[in-house]
């Protein structure tokens, strides 16, 4: 019996590897949390994760080439097992200095949407932030309400660490509706887009509340986790996967898809805190997130 060994030059075992290493990188799947109960954002329903920055995380990734499966947390659980490195990372953050020095940021926002204060119907526009003095507001736990702070730009003081209103802790943005329709709050802060979703869905809640104030303009992100083992790698190729979709249009299509009118591209500066405050001792520069 003829028994041979064939063997391969070192030209044809480089060649080998690449043609094997598409297949070796889309095998792996990797675990990102999304938030539960944030429509039209991201939430779970029917059972299954969707919403806006749920496609827009899923093309940037298959845009990469890289396999990912979402699992639904309530945003509080979602970013601590992100920080604790038992996921990968978590959506959607609004970036404050905690954020920043606990989690990766990638270059590549996801959208931005306007967050507002709300008051029933009828109210006044509130035009300083002195008039929130002692005021009741609902804020959702977890949710930041800051200034993103990779943007190098002076501001006066925020709502986050402004002590001036009384906080009351909600679960979930209706509740801070819900809390706000029966007088135990003054106002409550919330997203426009959630907002208007929550309106649609609960007929008895429209017409009966209006926003008086903007608080923040942010840009939202996926964090990633500063001690999971693969999060350096996914946000490397999150962000190259954000550069495609939008360079190929499919990212304009997505936030088309679910009526959002593209506020990444307009953040400005027009919010109660910046736009009334003077005091120089209260402006800060956020420094640039570090990796």
């Amino acid at each position: 019996m003829d028994l041979r060994v064939w063997t391969l030059s070192p030209a044809a075992c480089l060649l080998a590897l690449l043609l094997l290493a598409p297949a070796v990188r889309a095998e792996e799947v990797y675990n990102i949390g999304a938030e539960d109960d944030w429509y039209p954002f991201t939430a779970y329903r029917d059972g299954q994760v969707q919403g806006l920055s749920v496609d827009i995380v899923r093309a940037a990734f298959a845009a990469s080439d890289t396999r990912i499966e979402l699992l639904p947390y309530p945003y509080a659980r979602c970013m601590e097992l992100t920080r604790t490195g038992q996921l990968a990372g978590c959506f959607n953050t609004s970036p404050d200095a905690r954020i920043v020095a606990e989690y990766r940021l990638p270059s590549e926002a996801l959208f931005s949407d306007d967050i507002l204060l709300w008051a029933r119907a009828g109210a006044a526009p509130v035009e300083t932030p002195e008039a929130l003095a002692g005021q009741r507001v609902a804020v959702t736990i977890g949710y930041e309400y800051g200034r993103p702070p990779q943007q190098r730009k002076r501001c006066g003081s925020r709502f986050d660490s402004d002590q001036r209103p009384v906080r009351v802790p909600v679960r979930r943005d209706l509740n801070g509706f819900l809390m706000l329709e029966r007088g135990r709050v003054d106002y409550t802060v919330a997203f426009r887009g959630t907002a208007q979703a929550l309106f649609q869905q609960h007929a008895e809640l429209q017409g009966r509340f209006v926003p008086v104030a903007t608080v923040h303009q942010p840009q939202l992100y996926l964090s990633f986790s500063r001690h999971h083992p693969s999060a350096e790698l996914l946000q490397q190729r999150f962000d190259e996967g954000m550069r495609r979709i939008r360079a190929d249009d499919r990212y304009r299509r997505i936030l088309e898809r679910w009526h959002h009118d593209g506020a990444a591209n307009r953040a400005s500066d027009a919010t109660l805190w910046n736009t009334h405050s003077h005091n120089k001792k209260a402006e800060q520069t956020w420094p640039t997130p570090r990796n």
